[in-house]
């Protein structure tokens, strides 16, 4: 529940400030969603620059990885051992494949084992508590960049052709950050609330702070919601349904309930939460990039807002927001003030703030950040799938609703094509 539209995409709205979610932007290479979020934001539409760091072995890095430097920011003799495994790896490839793909084989193939196991592995085991080996494939080749040799001829070829957009797929999307990139003064908060001020304009109605406890399903449909507000419950009535529920907890809501095989399949289907330290600092920049991502520190990455053109109270102040990924079981999550001490404790190590620099510190959580991709899971989310697609007036989309890693255009797109379908239904 929540009293703000938007979903992860939202924020959260502390004593006048937007804390966004993670570092949101909007881009997008389908022209039908760029043009409408151009048309409905109008001047408020900010263009920015993303800058993006790692910081390992006491160097900054840009992501993704870029050859320059690889090859001058570490040591001599890792370089070379470097540069022979990215060939031994990237030639391997070509003729030999893995018995089982994973994200481990991916990342291998395109980085060799020196890299992958320096930026990667143990990485990847930090933040999401499993090692790449027990990846699916899907989860590098939609999420991480791969520094092959044919994506470095292309990237050397790209400056010479002609910028074509494209209609957005949203079935196994792969994130390439192209083209304009845009953010507003309240963060993408304020296309959110923008979209949603135009669905009441145009007669549609939003219920805020309310929660779906139950389907009711019948001949093959939904035929209505249970929701509750505090002590308040309430049944609607409806022709079409559009979730964002995470899915491996739709078929929990369904009365009567999907067969033993379906809930089978949500029980293995797992997401990773996120809980996020923000804090206001008396100071403008302090990261050397928009953000960064950390590999020996308590918070995996961290963004700083003034590099977001978004407002901040006080106005020569930023807004650091620190990510942990974690278990809602995990101690982190249940004590925050744990949370907040060892977040500030770094930061002051890494010389990014001083103690009498902050200002305020708020904890806020999302319990379904991101989908897991473990091995196999593309069988339990298609019988998930499955089910959702034998009720005919139920579609389920976004990152939740789809367990698909995807960004905020993407997720556009989903609602664009669920609009679409119940068009063309009627």
């Amino acid at each position: 529940m929540s009293g703000r539209v938007g979903g992860l995409a939202g924020g959260v709205e502390l004593n006048g400030n937007i804390y966004e979610y993670g570092p949101h932007i909007f881009h997008a290479s389908d022209p039908e969603v760029l043009d409408d979020i151009k048309t409905l934001m109008g001047d408020d539409l900010i263009r920015f620059d993303r800058t993006v760091k790692i910081k390992f072995m006491g160097e900054y890095f840009d992501f993704p990885l870029s050859i320059t430097d690889v090859l001058l920011k570490l040591p001599f003799g890792i370089v070379v051992k470097s540069i022979f495994d990215f060939i031994c790896y990237a030639t391997k490839a070509r003729f030999v494949k893995p018995e089982v793909e994973t994200t481990e084989s991916v990342l291998l193939e395109s980085y060799g084992r020196t890299l992958y196991e320096l930026f990667f592995k143990s990485y990847i085991e930090q933040v999401w508590g499993v090692p790449p080996s027990q990846f699916s494939p899907e989860f590098a080749k939609q999420r991480i960049p791969r520094m092959n040799i044919l994506q470095i001829i292309e990237k050397f070829f790209k400056p010479f052709r002609n910028r074509v957009s494209k209609v957005e797929r949203t079935e196994r999307f792969v994130e390439k950050i192209e083209g304009e990139i845009f953010t507003t003064r309240r963060g993408f908060s304020l296309i959110a609330e923008r979209m949603g001020g135009e669905i009441v304009k145009l007669g549609g109605s939003i219920h805020l702070n309310k929660k779906v406890t139950e389907l009711f399903v019948a001949d093959g449909r939904v035929s209505s919601v249970r929701v509750v507000d505090g002590d308040v419950e309430e049944i609607l009535d409806c022709d079409h349904v559009i979730s964002t529920i995470p899915i491996n907890l739709l078929g929990g809501l369904a009365n009567p309930a999907p067969d033993k095989k379906v809930l089978g399949a949500a029980e293995k289907l797992k997401f990773h939460g996120t809980l996020f330290v923000g804090l206001v600092v008396n100071r403008g920049k302090v990261l050397p990039a928009s953000f960064m991502y950390f590999r020996e520190i308590s918070f995996n990455r961290i963004m700083d807002l003034s590099y977001f053109g978004i407002e901040v109270k006080p106005n020569h102040g930023t807004i650091l927001i620190a990510e942990i990924n974690c278990e809602t079981s995990d101690f982190v999550w249940i004590e925050e003030n744990h949370a907040k001490e060892i977040v500030i404790n770094d930061l002051i190590r890494e010389n990014l703030i001083a103690p009498e620099e902050i200002l305020e510190c708020h904890i806020f959580k999302a319990s379904h950040a991101y989908p897991m991709y473990l091995l196999n899971y593309e069988k339990h989310l298609q019988t998930l799938l499955d089910w959702v697609g034998d009720l005919s007036n139920l579609q389920t989309i976004g990152r939740q609703g789809r367990f698909q890693y995807v960004n905020s255009h993407v997720a556009m797109k989903m609602a664009y094509q669920a609009a679409d379908n119940i068009i063309s239904s009627i």
